[in-house]
């Protein structure tokens, strides 16, 4: 089958995924509800059933700032701390289109844990959540806490020592249309599940940093189409960025990365909306002169 290229396919996926969206049965909103105090019992019990909250246009009046969504996740996250062990975090907003949402002042930071890791080739009923998107990522893991104390791209490789393929699936809590950061913020970034493929040991030289940003990222599906093709540069320059950014996020929390703990760097496109049976598969071609792949797919 003859492949069509991210480019000319890309506008056709937002039209696509926000056009979904707009046509979403609407729910009755319970305005009675729309308290600051219930932000994270309702979002805990959304993740808990793969469902939308009903009030969230009501929430985007209360939240107002990156500051605010922030004190929200991280009462969030002290709850979600209850439920699961940590396993590491996500970072949204290097990225170029998150980066550039109004009212972004630094990237956005989430938790990630234990339960939302899945392996290779992993396979989902569509009907696991009320609405699945899902998206290729980039994920590297922790060896050692010294990491805490990195200032630099060349500090960040001296402490990390696997990267590995990534397609993360998401089950939003709210309908983000209009994408809102500081709801994304506030409900810990919608981390949900993860799909963790094959992985290549890092080498703490100069030409392995360098090929993590001359890379290319390629997402696509089993029908043949091409849906992303990117250079690693894509995430801040160099995805290992997303080190920096949670390092100094948990300085500001009084806590350190821990060995082991792992690092999303943030997604190579936006995510596209699941509702057919497809397969996705993401390549990452000339980390330190490696190939790896990850693929996961969905069925009814």
């Amino acid at each position: 089958m003859a492949k069509r290229t991210y480019n000319k396919a890309f506008n056709i996926l937002i039209i696509i995924f926000f056009s979904c969206f707009s046509y979403l049965p609407t729910k009755a909103q319970e305005t009675e509800n729309c308290n600051l105090n219930n932000w994270v019992p309702s979002i805990l019990k959304a993740w808990d059933e793969a469902k939308t909250i009903d009030d969230v246009d009501c929430y985007r009046d209360l939240v107002k700032s990156m500051d605010h969504g922030r004190e929200l996740r991280d009462n969030l996250i002290a709850e979600f701390d209850k439920k699961f062990p940590r396993a590491g975090y996500k970072v949204v907003g290097l990225d170029p289109i998150n980066a550039a949402l109004p009212g972004v002042d630094r990237p956005m930071v989430g938790a990630m844990y234990v339960s939302m890791f899945l392996p290779n080739k992993a396979s989902m009923p569509i009907n696991s959540a009320e609405i699945l998107i899902t998206e290729p990522d980039f994920i590297f893991s922790v060896s050692d806490e010294a990491i805490n104390e990195a200032e630099t791209l060349e500090d960040v490789i001296q402490h990390i020592d696997r990267i590995y393929a990534f397609i993360e699936t998401l089950a939003p809590t709210f309908i983000n249309s209009p994408p809102n950061p500081y709801l994304m913020q506030a409900s810990n970034l919608m981390a949900h599940w993860g799909v963790i493929g094959e992985s290549v040991a890092v080498e703490p030289t100069k030409e392995f940093l360098n090929s993590l940003e001359t890379m290319t990222v390629t997402f696509q599906d089993s029908n043949g189409n091409i849906l992303a093709t990117q250079p690693g540069s894509y995430l801040g320059e160099n995805p290992l960025n997303g080190a920096l950014v949670v390092i100094k996020e948990l300085r500001r929390k009084g806590e350190r990365l821990m060995p082991g703990d792992l690092i999303s760097s943030g997604s190579y496109m936006p995510p596209i909306l699941v509702t057919e049976p497809i397969e996705y598969k993401t390549i990452y071609e000339g980390i330190g002169g490696k190939t790896i792949s990850v693929s996961t797919s969905f069925y009814h």
